[in-house]
């Protein structure tokens, strides 16, 4: 045989190798991307699962001041019902009436 067919039977040996560790390899290569990606978007996916329990955390301590908040409104109204001699049924007007 000449030269020239040896070298293109190593260069299509070569080849054809090269194919096969390609071909081969591109699964393991793709399932390695996969769980990279995988692993990232858990990352990400707990990042939020923190920040929403801190905001929960938050709007809870934000709702227990509203409900203080209120609860101390009311209680001052209900305060200046009884002070005022206006409404019927108050101390005051009670009193008022008795002058």
């Amino acid at each position: 045989m000449s030269l020239w067919v040896w070298i293109a039977v190593v260069a299509g040996i070569v080849l054809i190798i090269w194919l096969a560790v390609v071909v081969i390899g591109t699964p393991k290569r793709r399932q390695a991307a996969q769980r990279e990606k995988a692993a990232e978007l858990r990352r990400e996916a707990e990042e939020k699962l923190a920040s929403a329990a801190r905001r929960e955390v938050t709007a809870s301590q934000e709702e227990a001041a509203a409900r203080r908040e209120r609860e101390a409104a009311e209680q001052a109204l209900r305060h200046a019902e009884n002070v005022d001699p206006d409404l019927p049924g108050s101390p005051s007007a009670a009193e008022a009436a008795a002058d």
